[in-house]
């Protein structure tokens, strides 16, 4: 059996031989020799990338062989060369590969044996009707180039020497170019699945005194699966053959493609200065862990290297890769203002996905440079890992503090991109020329633009207050925000934030609205306060607003404003009489005076004053609770202590709110003033038991204060919402006792229109007895003295000196007691009935 086997391979393998064209034997000819001569000149001096010119070898009559690829891999044990054979087998059965085998034959004539690599060593068969591609390596030493390589196919002939027959030569042409040529796209076989690649850029970047060359390798999934990170090496390689390993950048670190997604990955190596940037390539490897060595997959003639640029003219745009994503960033606007002999910088960065997926930011550093050469940080809390949907677009405050020493106007805000981890590179982003514009100071009553991610806004001051607050004071900034566009927008949940000579007041901020609803129509508007506390001691100078939105930790700011117009501690009063309105949605009310009067006591004095609340609501409401000071002339407040009612008011219904507050006995009370704010907390009106943190939309009602005149008689004693009458009054005594009886008929009314807090007054009765002693009593209104006509109540006066009295005089004083402190309302004088005491009558039958 192997005798005849012998045989017939001989024979094939003669039969073959004798195939071969005349004068080049087992050449396999590039298929434009046959041409004319000038047409073989051309292609000597074109280079090609593929080796479809070359001819198939027949090693039988259903099986044919075909070189597909070259590729050289540089390596300190050897450069490691690859080729590619695909058999075809139209037989009707398999064809084994024992009996066929190659050999390199390198331009010096050396001649070495291809081994398969490990991923094709098993392979032993060409099934039927299936073509098979085959990968060998041999080490050719220092040799790295293919210009004059052959690749001879042999089969075993044991009439040969060494038992060895060539079939047949591949010559490789002399004008076959190893990588692919300029701007060409090269299908690739990564981890299994067919790709486009293309070398699409190579940009060299001088930083830190290093330098840096960064390749862009395009990739196109040609497959239907998911293409992932094969795991393959990218060097790159100089045109005097340094090799450079290369490392994924950052902003592609995501290796990852859909079925026929084109992404763009960056690449990036330090090289030496001095290396010529002329025709380098970039090389594609993996590993082979059988053979523990690094084999070529593809090469790459990259283009002419360009000299990376980061600055950027102040408002042109830098449109940035993240993950095969274009991001623009624009510095939109700057401004500065001085403080404390520093440069306030504010930024207004302008960021934009105009890619087709989401992309986060990296945690870029920001920093500003001045022309000295030095740097100074940047904050930039809303920037860091920063989400952006396709096509979204947002605006980023920033800020830095440069010493005025330094030239403001030759400033450069330079953002450096985050190194992954220490074995990554970091590089710049962009240098922004920074346009010299001292910050804008916005006026009271003034109006200015405002542009962010949302719209388009026209912004108002509206006032600036400093108003106490217990033992510090507390500064409101009101601001109206006008849709200055033609479409609704929404404004999101703003906060703000006080800063006073840039002291940040975040702790003690609170922002506060009028509008409920955050949809604003065009031309519509709505109100915000920002109030912070401050100590009342401190002057200030300038303020600053922010206004910002909170996400979780992201924080992006929707306006920034500063003002150096002073804060006013005093509100335009309403005229005595005259009511003001509360706007507040669901809590809408006209509020004037009822009555202020002055309690005088010992050592200090008692202001009172009872206000209406009018509800304008068309439904049962919750009316704002108010907070109230007293101000003088001169400007000395005084906290005021409420008393309103914990229920809802009818529409149309009214509410009487009392505020009291103990003043100094020598306090002139002309000109006084009750200043009436709505309560809030956490930026909201609070309700009933609410713990009060803050005010706003605060109102100066002009009082009219008054002393009570003591009246001289009962007929109606004031004690609103009470009137006591005093029809009549009778005091008996009995002639020698010492006790007398007083008697008093009464009407006591009750004014129902207003809905109250709890009565805190209380009704003082003082008896005056004919000898001047006083007898007091506290009546309690609604229980001592009821409600009603034709009521009586009685009350006994006991002493050892009445017994003496024959006839005499009482008087009744009333007294409303508030807060420890009396007034005399009302007194009157009646005559005492004195009766002879009854004498005992005869008994029955006495002597006459």
């Amino acid at each position: 059996m192997l005798t005849r086997k012998k045989a017939f391979v001989l024979l094939l393998l003669s039969t073959i031989a004798a195939s071969q064209t005349a004068g080049s034997p087992g050449t396999a000819a590039y298929a434009a020799s046959s041409g004319s001569t000038a047409a073989t000149a051309a292609s000597a001096v074109t280079e090609v990338s593929t080796l479809n010119g070359l001819s198939a070898l027949k090693l039988g009559t259903a099986l044919q062989v075909k070189l597909s690829h070259v590729g050289i891999q540089s390596q300190t044990g050897g450069n490691i060369l690859t080729y590619t054979l695909t058999y075809t087998n139209t037989a009707g059965s398999s064809v084994n590969l024992a009996d066929y085998f190659s050999k390199i034959v390198t331009a010096g004539g050396s001649i070495i044996k291809g081994i398969p690599v490990s991923a094709d060593s098993a392979v032993k068969k060409i099934p039927a009707k299936q073509s098979t591609s085959l990968t060998y390596y041999a080490n050719i030493g220092t040799a790295a180039s293919v210009k004059g390589l052959k690749i001879n196919i042999y089969g075993w002939n044991f009439s040969a020497a060494n038992y060895e027959q060539r079939i047949g030569t591949f010559t490789i042409p002399s004008n076959y170019s190893l990588s692919s040529l300029t701007g060409e796209t090269r299908k690739v076989e990564l981890g299994g699945i067919t790709a486009g690649t293309k070398a699409e850029s190579v940009q060299i970047y001088k930083y830190n005194s290093k330098v840096y060359a960064k390749v862009g390798l395009s990739l196109t999934n040609l497959g239907t699966k998911v293409l992932t990170d094969p795991g393959y090496t990218l060097y790159l390689k100089s045109s005097g053959g340094s090799v450079f390993t290369l490392t994924l950048d950052d902003s592609s670190s995501e290796f990852k493609l859909q079925p026929q997604e084109k992404k763009t990955l960056y690449y990036m190596t330090e090289i030496p200065s001095y290396m010529n940037l002329s025709k380098m390539t970039l090389q594609i490897a993996k590993l082979d862990e059988g053979l523990k060595l690094y084999l070529p997959v593809s090469s790459y003639a990259l283009p002419a290297a360009v000299n990376a640029d980061f600055t950027v003219a102040a408002g042109y745009t830098k449109k940035v890769s993240i993950d095969s994503n274009l991001v623009d960033l624009q510095l939109l606007k700057a401004s500065v203002h001085a403080d404390n002999g520093n440069g306030v910088w504010s930024y207004q960065l302008r960021v934009k996905n105009t890619g087709s997926t989401a992309v986060t930011l990296p945690a870029y550093e920001l920093n500003v440079k001045s022309a000295e050469g030095y740097s100074f940080p940047v904050t930039a809390t809303a920037l860091s890992g920063l989400t952006l949907k396709p096509l979204e677009e947002k605006l980023i405050e920033l800020s830095a503090s440069v010493p005025l020493e330094l030239a403001q106007n030759s400033l450069e805000l330079r953002m450096i991109a985050p190194a992954a981890s220490a074995d990554k590179v970091t590089l710049p982003v962009a240098y922004f020329r920074i346009p010299y514009t001292p910050e804008r100071q916005i006026h009271l009553a003034s109006e200015t633009s405002v542009t962010n991610t949302y719209g388009t806004f026209a912004v108002t001051l509206d006032s600036l207050l400093r108003l106490p607050w217990g033992s510090e004071d507390l500064v409101q900034a009101v601001l109206t925000i006008r849709n200055a566009t033609s479409k609704s927008i929404t404004l999101p949940a703003l906060t703000g934030v006080l800063l006073v000579d840039q002291k940040d007041l975040s702790s003690s901020s609170q922002t506060y609205t009028d509008n409920s609803s955050s949809v604003l129509a065009p031309g519509a508007s709505t109100q915000i306060t920002v109030q912070g506390h401050i100590p009342y001691t401190l002057e200030v100078r300038q303020i600053k607003l922010i206004l910002q939105e909170t996400k979780g930790t992201e924080v992006s700011q929707f306006l920034t404003l500063s003002t150096s117009d002073s804060t006013v501690k005093s509100v335009a009063p309403v005229a005595a009489g005259e009511a003001f309105k509360i706007t507040a949605t669901g809590k809408k009310a006209t509020v004037k005076e009822r009555s202020t009067l002055l309690y005088t006591g010992t050592g200090s004095n008692l202001v009172y004053s009872e206000v209406e609340m009018n509800s304008d609501e068309v439904r049962q409401a919750d009316l704002a609770r108010l907070y109230a000071q007293f101000r003088t002339a001169d400007g000395q407040y005084f906290e005021a202590t409420a008393n309103q009612s914990e229920l809802s008011t009818s529409p149309g219904g009214k509410t009487l709110v009392t505020f009291w507050a103990k003043v100094p006995a020598t306090l002139d009370t002309t000109g006084l003033e009750l200043y009436i704010s709505q309560s809030i907390a956490d930026g909201k009106l609070t309700a009933a038991g609410t713990a009060v943190t803050g005010y706003v939309n605060t109102a100066a009602l002009t009082l009219t204060p008054a002393e009570v005149t003591p009246l001289t008689n009962l007929a109606s004693v004031p004690l609103f919402p009470y009137t006591l009458a005093v029809t009549s009054s009778t005091g008996e005594l009995t002639k020698g006792a010492s006790s007398i009886a007083v008697t008093f008929n009464y009407n006591l009314n009750q004014d129902t229109t207003y809905q109250t807090g709890a009565y805190q007054h209380k009704l003082i009765l003082q008896v005056i007895d004919p000898y001047g002693q006083s007898h007091e009593k506290a009546l309690t209104l609604g229980t001592d003295l009821t409600l009603g006509i034709n009521n009586s109540y009685s009350t006994t006066l006991t002493s050892a000196l009445f017994k003496n009295l024959s006839s005499g005089t009482y008087a009744l004083k009333f007294y409303d007691e508030f807060q420890g402190v009396r007034t005399e309302l009302a007194s009157q004088a009646y005559s005492l009935e004195v009766t002879a005491k009854a004498t005992t009558s005869s008994p029955e039958g006495a002597a006459q």
